[in-house]
């Protein structure tokens, strides 16, 4: 089956594609990446056979074949225990970037997305903010000092633009401004919670019009932590539990959850403020 893919040309929304074909490259334990290839290749054209908008019974589908795959991959002998030479350690995000590259197989078949020559799909580095940072008056007047804050997304879908100020000795600035953000995680901790959370902010504020997700397979933030509190518009947590005891499988009815949130948001108006005022509600 691997002979079905392309391992030295993989698109950018294939991260884990081409997180497998980085440790090829790098020798690592070759034996087991000859399995996981195989494994992926057929696990990819269960995908890829499917056509068109997600149904319930596609999504059911995807989600099966998905617990599949990563049942295998999570071997214990594709994973690299303390002191042993063979498998992928947490550190190589072998495992995390399964669920980045799922994210995309799931969301762009999305109708609303199709044909959209300007919006990308996959990790990005997201536009957060800019502000005028000029060495000095000297540099001031001959240029803005216009910097760019970006941060790094898991999958995001976006738009790339480029910036540039009406004085001309600047350079037009590139960023990529997000519709969508989603930070995967294997499992969600305080530490990582606190973080993504500043990230939503300040991804928020630069669009105030985007979502920001984050997709965790356990939950292991204490219960005292209310995250109704944040810029984060929803928490999933595709196995339903924390990391204590035996792992459940991901289950499909929060993934169609996820897809139905996003594909809502594409359709809708985002900024009509003559047609709220009349509903009564401006937000």
């Amino acid at each position: 089956m691997t002979e079905l893919m392309d391992w030295k040309n993989i698109p950018k929304h294939y991260i884990h594609a081409r997180n497998i074909a980085a440790k090829t490259k790098g020798k690592q334990s070759l034996d087991s990446l000859a399995e996981i290839k195989v494994e992926y290749g057929l696990w990819r054209k269960k995908i890829d056979d499917l056509k068109g908008r997600r149904t319930s019974r596609d999504i059911v589908k995807m989600v099966r074949d998905l617990n599949c795959y990563y049942d295998f991959i999570n071997q214990p002998k594709f994973r690299k225990e303390k002191g042993s030479k063979e498998g992928f350690a947490s550190q190589s995000k072998f495992h995390s970037t399964l669920i980045e590259e799922f994210m995309y197989h799931l969301l762009s078949p999305i109708p609303k997305l199709s044909n959209k020559k300007n919006i990308d799909l996959g990790p990005t580095r997201a536009y957060s903010n800019l502000y005028f940072a000029p060495s000095n008056l000297e540099s001031f007047e001959e240029n803005s000092g216009l910097s760019i804050n970006t941060k790094n997304q898991d999958f995001a879908i976006s738009k790339k633009i480029e910036l540039s100020t009406s004085l001309t000795k600047d350079k037009p600035q590139k960023l990529n401004v997000p519709i969508i953000s989603i930070e995967c995680k294997t499992y969600l901790d305080k530490t990582m919670f606190e973080g993504s959370v500043a990230t939503a902010e300040k991804i928020k504020r630069g669009n105030p019009y985007s979502l920001f997700f984050i997709v965790t397979e356990t939950y292991e933030v204490s219960a005292d932590v209310d995250p109704i509190y944040s810029d984060i518009d929803q928490i999933y947590v595709l196995r339903k539990q924390s990391q204590r005891g035996a792992k459940k499988p991901i289950q499909a009815d929060i993934i169609e959850d996820l897809y139905t949130k996003v594909e809502r948001h594409l359709s809708n108006k985002w900024r009509n403020v003559d047609e709220k005022i009349k509903s009564g509600k401006l937000i």
